[in-house]
């Protein structure tokens, strides 16, 4: 047999496992309980009882998994509990306190169970015997059991009294209380459940009304009625009636060791927080105004009854900790406290700017210190200067620092005039070398300064030859992008012209505007019109995806969108027309019920594309299929087999536009179309859309009729509408199925 140091071992392990996985513990909890039965060591009871009540207190674990595991730990903890009266010795104090937490714990859920099953009376007796066995010993043991027994007795008042029903339809999930107990049921009567509920109710309410000065135990009681007040509102009225008749300073007026002073400020806190919780969560309610009176009576008597002072008539008000009253004194400003003088009465310390040039760095001087002026400040570690200057700018106050900024400024605007006049006076003595005494209107310089300099560079310099030529300046080009940034910068501007397209659709639905894109060719010249608007970028982005891969002016090759495809596959750099094309399927997947005008002009772009590609290749003599639209078929399919999963019965009129508005349908298409049908709600649409293919486009009327007569020979769900449909535009294939069906009858 394994040592119980082993078995604990083997038992931390299980634990583990369960608070990693917590669906684990319906398996878990029901294997150890044989392992921790009333009758092994010490050791394991302890690690059991801790464990049990950790089960059954986690929030982690759902409440469908302790109704699961609620009746199978009944008798260890019965066994727990009555230790005495089965094997004749005292439990330990530990094992019983946990015993009685997981039963707090474990009694709304058997009392749920007994509800939904009337007939298990066994289950309810158990957990009936725990209650008795709690109750009994509630008032004869240690303090730590005691402030359990004294949560379980909440519980069963709050299990036990009716409560607020949130939806009847959905019992298993309301509140658990005497409200889910039909009047009839024969385990538990709900008049009996009322009476002793009340009773208990009673006890606990019997601990402040005897006021014995046991705070340990009248602070669990008040801690456990906070709940009943807030979830119970049948017996909030008598329970607040208690507290405000309730006096925790009943010790004060005697002599007190430090024991009793801490009990009675205990008790005084402990009420006043549970009066001022009340009176949060309803500030309305009847006992508002007592509930106030209440805790400021208590808060100046407890005071009062540890204060030192008792032979005055009134105690000295509190004084300020900083030494000033707003009050009562003058408001000083915290420098003159210290012994300076007022900011405003000190001297300038900031030393004016020297004659001549000025450097940048001594603009920027506010020191009368020349060493302070002279320091390099490289010479300090960078990771020491990162330390150093947030916590000096914090020390500065922030008129200094006001002062300061000011200081630069002037000396800045000076320095500004002060260059504008002496570059005014160099252009007149430029200009008035030869021609002192003559008016130059265009000297007069009230005008801007710009205009000043640009004259000033047109004068030549004094001593410079004229004659010499300066020959053309160009910048060196820049240096070529890798395939890195390209295509970094290529994702860069697809994410922003998608977003700015996102925040027109959002100011569109604000505003009001309407969002259907406008047709005709006045769209082509509204996003130069007009920079905001969307139909406008929707087809900069649809021309930017078709026909960014090729020039039509110099002829030049384009490579196939299957290409950039490939080249995607095999990891190489990003395609920008695949990737705006990709953003446009999604954007379009978003919402393509209200969207799909915009998924139809981009399809149009596509097949119009593919055709100018097309026309060039044959006019460079290129042997080439007459259909060959390599990216119109393929981004068509995909979207349209994007669409499909989400293609409800309501969905007939959107199938239709879709497929009548594209340029070109081949059967692949049409393959689609037969696949809708498969879904016996959606045979409708693919019967409809047939249909109006045939009636309304000449052109794919065979392929239209093929498809049908594929349906009406593949799918039972779709034969009666095609069969509608081949009566009117193929009868021949009705005419042949019916005489086959008469020669296999003879």
């Amino acid at each position: 047999m394994a040592s119980p140091a082993d078995t604990l071992t083997s038992l931390n392990s299980a634990r583990d496992i369960v608070l990693k996985d917590h669906t684990l513990y319906p398996q878990v909890v029901p294997g150890i309980l044989q392992v921790i039965s009333p009758g092994s060591a010490l050791e394991l009871r302890r690690w059991g009882a801790d464990f049990l009540a950790e089960t059954f207190a986690s929030q982690a674990v759902t409440s469908e998994e302790k109704q699961q595991m609620c009746q199978v730990i009944l008798d260890t903890l019965r066994g727990y509990l009555t230790r005495k009266e089965t094997m004749g010795e005292e439990e330990d104090t530990s094992v019983v306190k946990s015993a009685v937490q997981c039963a707090a714990s474990v009694y709304p859920y058997v009392f749920r169970h007994t509800v939904n099953n009337p007939s298990d009376s066994e289950t309810w007796g158990k957990i009936a015997g725990i209650k008795s066995s709690i109750l009994r010993m509630m008032d004869n043991v240690a303090p730590g059991v005691n402030t359990c027994c004294i949560k379980f007795v909440a519980c069963v008042v709050q299990t036990q009294t009716p409560g607020l029903i949130a939806d009847p339809r959905r019992p298993e999930q309301n509140e658990i209380s005497l409200a889910l107990v039909p009047r009839d049921h024969p385990v538990i009567p709900p008049a009996n459940l009322e009476a002793e509920a009340s009773g208990l109710l009673d006890r606990l309410l019997g601990v402040l009304q005897d006021n014995n000065g046991d705070a340990l135990t009248i602070t669990a009681t008040l801690n456990s009625l906070a709940t009943l007040v807030q979830r119970r509102a049948s017996v909030s009225s008598k329970i607040l009636t208690t507290v405000l008749s309730f006096n925790p300073l009943k010790l004060a007026g005697r002599p007190m060791s430090g024991k009793d002073k801490i009990a009675v400020k205990s008790m005084t806190r402990t009420t006043m927080s549970f009066l001022l919780n009340c009176l949060k969560r309803n500030p309305n309610n009847a006992f508002a105004g007592r509930i106030q009176q209440q805790v400021e009576r208590l808060k100046h008597s407890l005071i009062e009854a540890f204060s030192e002072s008792h032979h005055l008539k009134r105690p000295a008000p509190d004084e300020p900790v900083d030494g000033l009253d707003d009050a009562k004194r003058q408001r000083l400003d915290a420098e003159a406290l210290n012994g300076t003088t007022p900011l405003q009465q000190r001297p300038p310390s900031h030393p004016p700017l020297p004659p001549g040039p000025v450097s940048l760095a001594r603009l920027w001087t506010l020191t009368n210190d020349p060493q302070t002026a002279g320091f390099h400040v490289e010479r300090l570690p960078s990771q020491v200067v990162t330390q150093l200057i947030p916590a000096i700018v914090q020390s500065i106050p922030q008129t200094r620092i006001d002062e300061a900024i000011n200081v630069i400024r002037s000396r800045w605007l000076n320095l500004s005039k002060q260059a504008s006049t002496s570059t005014l006076d160099a252009a007149r003595a430029a200009a008035g070398d030869d021609e002192d005494d003559e008016y130059d209107p265009s000297l007069s310089f009230d005008g801007d300064t710009d205009q000043v300099l640009d004259r000033l560079n047109q004068v030549p310099l004094h001593g410079a030859a004229t004659d010499i030529a300066i020959g053309p300046f160009s910048l060196p080009p820049p240096p070529p992008l890798t395939e890195q940034e390209h295509d970094d910068y290529s994702k860069t501007s697809l994410t922003r012209v998608f977003g700015t397209l996102a925040e027109l659709e959002k100011e569109a639905r604000v505003k009001g505007k309407s969002s259907q894109m406008e047709h005709g060719f006045n769209r082509l010249i509204t996003i130069s019109t007009s920079g905001d608007d969307k139909d406008g970028w929707l087809t900069l982005v649809t021309r930017l995806a078709t026909r960014a891969t090729f020039d039509l002016e110099d002829n030049v090759g384009v490579k196939k969108e299957g290409e950039d495809r490939r080249s995607l596959k095999k990891g190489n750099s990003f395609s920008l027309p695949t990737g705006i094309r990709e953003a446009l399927l999604n954007y379009v997947m978003e919402n393509f019920r209200a969207r799909i005008g915009i998924a139809i002009t981009w399809l149009n772009e596509e097949w119009y594309s593919d055709r100018l590609l097309l026309k060039q290749k044959l006019d460079e003599g290129i042997d080439v299929e007459p259909d060959a639209l390599p990216n119109y078929w393929h981004w068509t399919l995909r979207l349209f087999d994007a669409m499909m999963p989400y293609f409800d019965v309501k969905d007939g009129r959107v199938v239709i536009r879709f497929l009548s508005e594209i340029p070109a349908i081949n059967r692949d298409v049409l393959n689609r179309v037969k696949k809708i049908a498969e879904d016996p709600e959606r045979v409708e649409i693919s019967a409809k859309t047939l249909l109006y293919l045939i009636m309304f486009r000449p052109p794919i009327r065979d392929l239209a009729i093929d498809c049908a007569e594929q349906m009406w020979r593949e799918n039972q769900d779709a034969k009666t509408a095609a069969t509608n449909i081949l009566k009117r535009w193929r009868p021949a294939v009705l005419k042949q199925e019916g005489e086959a069906e008469v020669k296999a009858e003879a």
